[in-house]
């Protein structure tokens, strides 16, 4: 189980790191930077972002990979990376409730600020820790669980 869980742990990292990396040219030295709110980029409404994020959680729970795939800007991952990490983290059991929420920001250069909510999941075994990128835009930059 833990090899698994480790397995979806990297493959989670990888996806956000290429997501994330996709986002990361260009240079911050013209831009202001964001003041940070509660870990959350100045755009980002606190609401809005977790709702957005607890969708797509919600589309991964439910085995919609390509809706969640949808989701994203680009580059757009394969669903097929989502349906592996959730085959490896099977063990964990049937979502149950979401936990408690906290926030990040990430900056992508001239991408702009990404808002990053880690959200915790409990499940029938276990709980589970989703990190979700959100762009300014609206667009997903990451999705990784832990």
């Amino acid at each position: 189980m833990r090899k698994r869980l480790l397995l979806v742990a990297m493959l989670a990292a990888a996806v956000l790191a290429l997501c994330l990396a996709g986002c990361s040219s260009g240079g911050a030295a013209d831009r202001e930077a964001p003041k940070d709110v509660e870990g959350l980029p100045a755009w980002a409404d606190e609401a809005a972002v977790t709702a957005q994020a607890r969708d797509a959680i919600d589309l991964f729970v439910a085995g919609d990979y390509e809706g969640l795939a949808a989701l994203f800007g680009d580059p757009v991952p394969a669903a097929s990376d989502f349906e592996k990490a959730a085959r490896a983290a099977q063990d964990i059991g049937a979502f149950e409730s979401y936990g408690d929420v906290s926030f990040a920001h990430y900056d992508g250069g001239a991408s702009g600020v990404a808002a990053i909510v880690v959200q915790l999941a409990h499940c029938e075994n276990d709980d589970l820790v989703y990190s979700v990128g959100i762009a300014e835009d609206g667009k997903l930059v990451g999705f990784r669980i832990s």
